[in-house]
């Protein structure tokens, strides 16, 4: 009887000191995870705070505020992707590296923290490595362009152009939403010279934007360029009577031209007047309104605008070649072949066939006459 109480006393003693000892761990494991709590919600103030800074280019103060997040000890990846951003402004890219890899570690699925290493890899010269980052941040948030934009920029400079049109195809599978990528992908097409096509991206990016001034630009640059002429012009005139003060002039010499080609002389001239009255050195201005005498019939004017221009750029493709032309037409062949054979110098001489022509025309000797 006496060894059963013991027994059942020994076991109860056993259990006692079991439960206590469980009852610590647990009230332990409670503690550990409510300081966890508690640094993770200061990180998270913290960083708040120092983004905020950031964004404002205060980055001493943002620096103070990531500091006193960092002291927490808190596995809070945002505050390392930040740490990663305040050191590649530094210059500190190997530090800045292992702070975009923590970043990534802790929160695998974080696409700021991808697209962050991708920035630094890039800076590094590590394009494999960079564009591999681009390419998980875009697959990990498709609703931000910004790294399906990055993934295509990069390709781009790397002149991997047919996969960057592949890629950003792939993005807009994804956000066919998206005006940037729609833009972007006019702005690609372009510089594969595909203006035309270019055209249909830019009118769905005008369609989901109407009111963005540079989605039109770029709409009107490709309508010109692809001699869509038509379509062209009034949206020149839009940008151009805008701001009239403010116009590019680029925007103003495509205008100008846009209704030279569409055989509206009267109105071109005016254009091309209010360029040369911001620029009296303006050779292009002084080009085209040579054009407009000569459609005009007014070779006398047009001589003049050419001379003008000729005493900036000798060397001028085309007013060498209208000069030539004006020349011929006056009986004055000999003096022609020098300017047409400036014109053909010049890389850039455009119609090249036709002042091979006139310069066939020009050299060609009128038959000597027989003396009965």
């Amino acid at each position: 009887m006496k060894r059963t109480r013991r027994a059942a006393l020994f076991a109860a003693v056993i259990c006692a000191v079991l439960a206590a000892g469980c009852g610590k761990t647990y009230m332990q494991k409670k503690r550990d995870a409510a300081t966890d709590r508690w640094a993770t919600s200061q990180a998270e103030i913290s960083t708040s705070l120092a983004k905020g800074c950031f964004k404002r280019g205060e980055l001493g103060r943002a620096r103070g505020h990531l500091d006193e997040a960092m002291k927490t000890g808190a596995p809070y990846a945002p505050m390392y992707v930040l740490a990663a951003r305040l050191a590649a402004e530094k210059g500190e890219l190997d530090a800045a590296r292992r702070y975009a890899d923590a970043a990534r570690n802790l929160q695998p699925d974080l696409a700021e923290a991808w697209y962050v290493l991708g920035t630094i890899e890039q800076t590094l010269e590590r394009t494999d490595l960079a564009l591999a980052a681009f390419t998980e941040a875009a697959k990990l948030a498709p609703e931000k362009t910004a790294y399906a934009l990055a993934e295509v920029e990069l390709l781009v400079a790397e002149k991997r152009t047919e996969e960057a049109a592949r890629r950003l195809n792939e993005a807009l599978g994804r956000t066919p939403g998206s005006v940037e990528l729609h833009a972007a992908r006019g702005d690609l097409l372009c510089l594969m010279d595909n203006y035309a096509e270019a055209v249909g991206s830019y009118r769905i990016a005008r369609r989901l934007a109407p009111r963005r001034q540079d989605v039109a630009e770029r709409l009107a640059t490709a309508l010109f360029y692809s001699g869509d002429y038509a379509e062209a012009e009034p949206l020149l005139a839009d940008m151009a009577d805008a701001e009239p003060e403010k116009t590019p002039g680029w925007v103003l010499r495509m205008w100008g031209d846009s209704l030279l080609s569409l055989g509206r002389v009267r109105e071109a001239r005016p254009v091309y007047e209010r360029i040369l009255a911001r620029d009296e050195e303006s050779v292009d201005a002084r080009v085209a309104l040579a054009k407009c005498d000569l459609l005009e019939d007014r070779p006398t004017s047009a001589r003049h605008q050419l001379d003008e221009a000729l005493k900036q750029a000798p060397d001028h493709a085309e007013a060498n070649a209208l000069m030539g032309l004006i020349l011929i037409g006056a009986g004055r062949a000999g003096e022609a072949v020098p300017h047409l054979r400036l014109a053909l110098a010049a890389q850039d001489c455009g119609d090249r066939e036709t002042v091979e022509r006139l310069l066939a025309r020009a050299t060609v000797k009128e038959p000597e006459q027989v003396v009965p």
